[in-house]
């Protein structure tokens, strides 16, 4: 059986600020595709739909016109609503090709699928919104068997940070890019490719003399068009997208978006699209949102000197983390001054203007926030809508009204849970 799937977002997606600020948490990546890309490894046929809150829907389906947003086409094998959040499948895609009656799948207390077949969806129109299913599913409250499953969900993001290495691998394994000699990458003399078996190098990829890139570890993916200058050393498993350009440095165990620029040290963290590190300095074990620009020596703890666990503030609530290494969370269109030094386990939202060379100790930084650490300054919503304008249009993008209006939303504090879905 496939089911029309429906991927939403559910009442904990305030746990991945900043990264979730403005975008659903099932875009959040760790590998070479987003969350919402892994439901082909187990249903590649299947039609699906993505379920937003309201405040991003507009601006989501403006950059995924492959993919209906906040609006659903019956199938003839019944609706399934799988959770956002969703980090190992497990036993579930087995359970759901098996169901023959409406089912929703729990792991604990969590809802982790729902699937509703074509007897209690038939009430349904063949277009229909994401709360239609949500009134179907209460009209038929009693007639839903539960099932245990041991598919589980993302938490935190420190969590899709930690499962780079493996959804790296995973998604290599799946996507089967090209390997060499399949592509129109150049590879200069002089550069040096380490178990090319496992590298993927896209077309117009060129990779120039005393460049390094090494699989040895795990495969490496990098997308059309990106450039490996001299003295970059990239270490799999790593993905780094389409259009990048990776400067003099070290890259390991990450995943870079498209058009990028990578330069200085790079250690297990996921970049989203157009982030600028040009410069030397260290990220590590982090999660940064798209346009955020680092200045020169730019570099984040992500170990304590005593080796204890790591506790990170989001929303205010301190939790720990589990880990020792943890590093930094930084929301869109963010930018560092040179010198800047980010404590262990910070989380800075978006938009913010941090410079002054020093140590930000702080847990965690308000979006908006101008100035160099203790007393913030509140950011000007037009000089910072005006600078997000100048930074995307030296990449030849335009900041949308939708785009904008979010930005200014956000800045008043309003975070709106309409569209958020509750099963």
């Amino acid at each position: 059986m496939t089911p029309q799937i429906c991927l939403y977002e559910d009442e904990r997606f305030r746990q991945f600020f900043p990264a979730t600020y403005m975008r659903p948490v099932f875009s959040l990546r760790s590998g070479i595709a987003p969350i919402y890309k892994r439901i082909e490894r187990h249903w590649p046929q299947a039609e699906m739909a993505l379920v937003v809150r309201e405040q991003l829907s507009v601006t989501y389906a403006h950059t995924h016109p492959d993919y209906p947003v906040n609006i659903i086409k019956k199938g003839n094998g019944g609706v399934l609503f799988l959770n956002g959040r969703i980090r190992d499948f497990g036993d579930l895609p087995e359970q759901i090709n098996q169901a023959r009656i409406s089912t929703r799948f729990v792991n604990g207390d969590q809802s982790v699928a729902l699937f509703l077949d074509a007897k209690h969806s038939e009430s349904l129109p063949s277009v229909f919104t994401p709360g239609a299913f949500v009134n179907a599913v209460e009209e038929h409250a009693e007639m839903i068997v539960q099932r245990d499953t041991s598919a589980t969900l993302y938490e935190r993001l420190w969590e899709v940070v930690a499962d780079i290495e493996k959804e790296i691998e995973l998604d290599f394994k799946f996507l089967n890019p090209p390997r060499m000699g399949h592509t129109k990458a150049v590879v200069h003399d002089g550069a040096h490719l380490v178990n090319a078996s496992f590298i993927s190098l896209g077309d117009r990829v060129e990779v120039l003399p005393g460049a390094v890139i090494d699989a040895t570890n795990g495969p490496v993916c990098i997308g059309k068009g990106t450039r490996i200058e001299p003295h970059a050393a990239v270490f799999g498993p790593t993905y780094i997208g389409p259009n990048s350009v990776v400067l003099a440095g070290k890259i390991t165990a990450s995943s870079v978006g498209h058009t990028c620029r990578v330069g200085g040290e790079l250690e297990e963290s996921v970049f989203e699209s157009f982030v600028n590190k040009y410069h030397a300095g260290f990220i590590g074990h982090s999660y940064v949102g798209s346009w955020v620009n680092f200045g020169a020596m730019t570099t984040n703890s992500d170990l304590k000197n005593n080796y204890s666990n790591i506790r990170v503030t989001v929303g205010g609530e301190s939790v720990d983390t589990g880990s020792i290494k943890v590093g930094s969370f930084i929301g869109d269109h963010t930018k560092f001054g040179i010198g800047t030094l980010l404590n262990t386990g910070i989380s800075i939202g978006v938009c913010c203007n941090i410079f002054g060379g020093i140590l930000v100790a702080d847990k965690e930084v308000p979006s908006f926030s101008w100035g160099s650490g203790g007393q913030w300054d509140r950011y000007n919503i037009d000089k910072a809508i005006d600078t997000t304008q100048r930074t995307c249009a030296r990449r030849s993008v335009k900041l949308t009204e939708h785009d904008i209006e979010l930005l200014r939303q956000l800045y008043q504090g309003e975070v709106s849970d309409e569209g958020v879905i509750a099963l």
